[in-house]
């Protein structure tokens, strides 16, 4: 399987962000300059793809409620990484938080915590115990580059070498300047409302095990990881742009362009034919995304029953005809956009 460049760096991003804040060996700080690649695009093909983009449902919006007689759902789209312009949407939805029976996350602090244990347990989750090294797998030139973005990211070249490729590319999906000083969990949105929830003593849950995360990685057998890591090596000079255009996107309540570029990229820039291209971005959106959409619905109709709580996830499951909102949709909620 081969995903092609542009979909490795840019599909796993959101993914990257929880899994490198929770397992990363060191933490970091600089600050981004990268630049939003959405403004450099020519005029008529932004138009096109923000036009394309608005056909899929509730393309726009960070913030919406659900309701159904005597249940009501908020829906926060949330980023995995703090910035200080969250600091608004929060304050707006204190209120709300406060109302709420329960709010509803991807992890709480319980699960991130679990996962650092299974892996403190488990280092073959993220480390090769036996076999070849990447260095060897990767060959010399290769090993050079990752080597020395995995170094300004935190990771040892001692530890990077017997990484599994799956974490190595995770990793890569985060530029330097984007991991912060996270104490051990996801810093952004998340982990704010949880807080905001623990000060008005209301209970928080997770929607997902505590190893759902890297399972989406870890099902995938070990040649196709190489393969995966070694595609996302290309492009790694535009990390910081993606970062920038991610944030851009997400505080411009715009998730869906950003994630319809994503699709554009990867499969314009894939060195297979459009059609295999587009397959192995659906493949890795199914994965990602859609499949976990569908295993939280149930459990949202259910905390929801006769109740008020709050579902706050990565902005990037809101949308489209598989995303929460239009599968909520259609289990007869109304579904109204809400300011952010």
């Amino acid at each position: 399987m081969n995903q092609g460049t542009a979909n490795q760096m840019f599909a796993p991003f959101r993914m990257a962000v929880v899994l490198a804040a929770f397992l990363m060996p060191a933490s970091l700080s600089a600050q981004c300059a990268g630049q939003n690649l959405l403004d450099a695009m020519p005029s008529d093909a932004f138009a096109a793809l923000e036009a394309g983009s608005e056909t899929h449902p509730y393309a726009t919006g960070n913030r919406f409620v659900a309701t159904k007689g005597e249940s009501t759902i908020h829906f926060v789209g949330t980023l995995h990484v703090y910035d200080a312009r969250m600091k608004e949407p929060l304050e707006r939805l204190r209120a709300v938080i406060a109302l709420s029976d329960a709010v509803y996350v991807e992890a709480t602090e319980a699960e991130q915590a679990q996962l650092k244990s299974e892996i403190a347990k488990r280092p073959d989750l993220i480390f090769a115990t036996e076999g070849a090294t990447l260095p060897e797998r990767l060959g010399q030139a290769d090993w050079t580059l990752l080597s020395g973005e995995l170094a300004a990211r935190g990771m040892p070249a001692v530890l990077a070498s017997k990484l599994r490729p799956w974490y190595a590319t995770a990793v890569l999906g985060v530029p330097p300047c984007a991991i912060k000083e996270l104490g051990g969990q996801a810093n952004g949105l998340d982990k704010l409302i949880m807080d905001a929830a623990a000060e008005a003593r209301v209970p928080v849950h997770a929607l997902e095990p505590y190893d759902a995360a890297i399972r989406v990685f870890t099902d995938m057998d070990d040649a196709d990881q190489l393969d995966i890591l070694r595609s996302s090596l290309p492009l790694l000079g535009e990390a910081e742009n993606v970062y920038e255009t991610l944030i851009e996107s997400y505080f411009a309540e715009k998730n869906r362009l950003f994630w319809e570029y994503t699709r554009e990229r990867s499969v314009a820039e894939s060195p297979d034919d459009p059609e295999t291209a587009a397959a192995d971005f659906a493949r890795m959106e199914n994965a990602l995304l859609i499949r976990r959409n569908y295993s939280w619905i149930d459990p949202i109709l259910k905390a929801a029953e006769g109740r008020e709580i709050i579902v706050a996830v990565g902005a990037a499951h809101l949308s489209g005809i598989n995303g929460i909102l239009a599968l909520v949709e259609e289990q007869g909620y109304r579904i109204d956009r809400e300011s952010f």
